[in-house]
């Protein structure tokens, strides 16, 4: 039932979000529309609009959640959460605008739109969440909670009665711990742990039950589960296991299974499919835009030593993955027997191999590398699903079986064709210090930090001072 009830109001609450989302789309197109005409004619494809917008943001905050009123939410937490969903709704238009043409979605107009709906959208959320503070922490909408503890209890506890803008009011605690009753009993009720959880939900206006016992037994806690969902009370199972530094607990399905997943790195779903969405169309974009570029420079190749214009080698992907990685050929065709040669002029610590005037590297191939141009073929990888546009570079096979266990990290996300290595000084990095700066990347990646490396990497590109 509480469940249910949860869910119909997020939903009614996303509803009437969309709803001032369209009003302040409307306002922006009614106000940089030049004339009463203009907006007569072009009503048509404001219906349209109005529904696309409507449909988008309905499917985006609901995926966001942003029709919850979470009893323990932060401020700043609500404003990062609509500025990543406004920031995505935004660009789905203007992608979806790049097929249809509307003027009423041009770019003036969505700048403006999404400010004006992320200013109404966010006042909105933050007086509805200061308005239930307040009236949780004067008593009203207040849950009734029952807490199953032990000796390890006492922080989380403590923390519920201090946090009184949560909204929850402890009936009593049910425990077999001297300290925790002898902490407790001058102000809440102290229940044996011996007695029947079934008598006590029944018999006191409980709303939840929360279980924080540090150790616990399987059957019996399945059994308080059961007990506490024949009569609609919520259960919730607080526990040290969920609590491992570094990694971040998530509840999810498998078949129907419900599982409890351990995953380092802030990676959410929905975020990772814009991601991969973008990858492709971009690539798209890329290949298609510098296509001359690309023939012009596989003929310069050609001619300057006979030899072929690309370089193809095996490198590791995804969690071990193999695939080829393709470049422009920068070095002379000999260049993988000549290496050993030159191992002991190894400028990088650790398995990789650098020289920065590598004498292998021909006069084009010293250009292309300056400039980038040499990666320009790895948006055909982008495309095929084995690279992504910004991740952690594909290292080679031989690299790998030298990594330090903490280093094969970096092969939990997508490699890419630039990173924060390659915006940061490439060659005059350490290679330690390069794989922390792609545990950097993984740890903290988001939409943002892409576009902010995409940007960057554009810089180096056009100033010439890549390695």
């Amino acid at each position: 039932m509480f469940k249910e009830r949860e869910s119909v109001i997020a939903k009614v609450t996303v509803g009437l979000q969309v709803i001032l989302a369209v009003i302040c789309f409307l306002f922006i197109w009614y106000f940089t529309e030049d004339s009463a005409a203009q907006r007569m004619a072009a009503s048509r494809e404001i219906n349209n609009t109005v529904i696309i917008i409507a449909l988008l943001w309905f499917i985006i905050f609901d995926q966001f959640k942003l029709g919850k009123i979470f009893r323990t939410s932060s401020y700043f937490s609500i404003l990062k959460s609509y500025l990543k969903a406004i920031l995505t709704g935004i660009g789905f238009l203007f992608a979806i605008n790049l097929l249809l043409r509307y003027e009423s979605l041009n770019l003036e107009r969505l700048a403006y739109f999404g400010i004006l709906s992320f200013l109404v959208l966010t006042s909105y959320k933050n007086m509805l969440f200061a308005v239930m503070r307040f009236l949780r922490r004067n008593g009203f909408n207040k849950r009734q909670i029952l807490i199953i503890a032990d000796e390890e209890s006492t922080d989380y506890i403590d923390q519920i009665i201090h946090t009184k803008d949560w909204g929850f009011q402890i009936r009593a605690i049910m425990t077999g711990s001297k300290k925790i009753a002898e902490r407790y009993s001058s102000d809440y009720e102290i229940i044996p742990n011996t007695k029947n959880i079934k008598q006590i939900i029944d018999n006191n206006p409980i709303d939840d039950v929360i279980y924080c016992r540090s150790l616990f037994n399987q059957t019996e806690l399945q059994q308080y589960i059961v007990d506490c969902a024949e009569i609609g009370v919520a259960f919730h199972h607080q526990t040290r296991v969920l609590d491992v530094e570094q990694v971040e607990p998530h509840l999810s399905l498998l078949n129907q299974l419900p599982f409890i997943s351990y995953k380092n790195g802030r990676h959410h779903y929905l975020s990772l499919k814009i991601k991969a969405a973008f990858d492709f169309l971009f690539s798209l974009i890329v290949i298609i835009i510098t296509a001359p570029i690309q023939a012009f420079i596989a003929l310069a190749i050609k001619l300057d030593d006979g030899g072929p214009a690309f370089f193809k080698q095996e490198r590791v992907g995804l969690n071990g993955r193999r695939f080829y990685c393709l470049k422009f050929r920068t070095m002379v065709v000999d260049a993988e027997e000549l290496k050993a040669q030159l191992m002991g002029q190894n400028e990088q610590e650790g398995p990789v191999f650098k020289i920065s005037m590598d004498p292998r590297v021909t006069r084009i191939g010293r250009f292309l590398r300056k400039t980038s141009l040499d990666e320009l073929p790895q948006f055909v990888n982008v495309l095929r699903g084995e690279m992504s546009v910004v991740g952690p570079r594909p290292p080679i096979p031989t690299e790998v079986e030298k990594y330090e266990r903490w280093q094969i990290r970096r092969l939990s996300m997508k490699p890419g064709i630039t990173c924060i290595w390659q915006v940061s000084g490439r060659n005059n990095i350490p290679f330690h210090q390069w794989m922390q700066l792609d545990m950097e990347y993984i740890d903290n990646w988001s939409l943002k930090l892409d576009l902010i490396l995409i940007m960057k990497t554009i810089r180096v590109m056009l100033l010439g001072t890549g390695k």
